[in-house]
């Protein structure tokens, strides 16, 4: 009976650390919108490293990527981008946010910049972060080739001709792995 309660609790303490270590593994975006959860998984996911060798406008950077490509199905498909130096890797702390898909010069080292489109119907609509946005969006651990973070933001339309709707993001967090760098030509 005793090696049986021992084999138990053995199992059991396999089981539940098999269990935590799922759910700190692989890819993932999960946020709040509206009211309902919306959850990401990795095989939904999409995410890259490029580096962008710059132009007379935009600063020579490391874009990380992670994305919800448009193919899938869902009314939303947000994506977002870190921008760090070239050559380097994103670093734990907030983050100020940049309403660009491309570092301008006077842009900070390091920054991110996320953009939701919303379908509606046949239609999209188009929203992104702004300098000015409301929120966070902060790395709260780089470890092993991967990056876990967490963001919240309200999020403006896109184009100011689009009107001045505003999304609320809240309680978001993700987790991607540090892809090998690749080069934009």
């Amino acid at each position: 009976m005793k090696h049986l309660l021992k084999i138990t609790f053995a199992l059991l303490a396999i089981v539940l650390g098999t269990a935590a270590s799922a759910q700190t593994t692989g890819a993932y975006l999960k946020y709040d919108l509206d009211g309902k959860t919306i959850s990401y998984k990795a095989a939904d996911l999409g995410m890259y490293n490029n580096y962008n060798p710059g132009t007379e406008t935009t600063k020579t950077s490391n874009r990380f990527v992670l994305y919800y490509p448009a193919y899938k199905k869902g009314p939303y498909y947000l994506s977002f981008t870190i921008y760090v130096p070239a050559h380097t890797a994103p670093v734990v702390g907030k983050i100020p946010f940049v309403e660009e898909q491309f570092l301008r010069l006077n842009d900070p080292f390091p920054s991110a910049f996320l953009e939701l489109t919303k379908s509606v119907g046949k239609e999209s609509e188009f929203y992104a972060s702004k300098t000015s946005s409301k929120g966070y969006f902060e790395i709260t651990k780089v470890s092993g080739g991967w990056v876990e973070g967490k963001f919240e933001l309200d999020m403006p339309k896109q184009f100011e001709s689009d009107g001045n709707e505003v999304l609320h993001i809240t309680n978001g967090t993700f987790r991607f792995k540090i892809e090998k760098e690749t080069r934009s030509e």
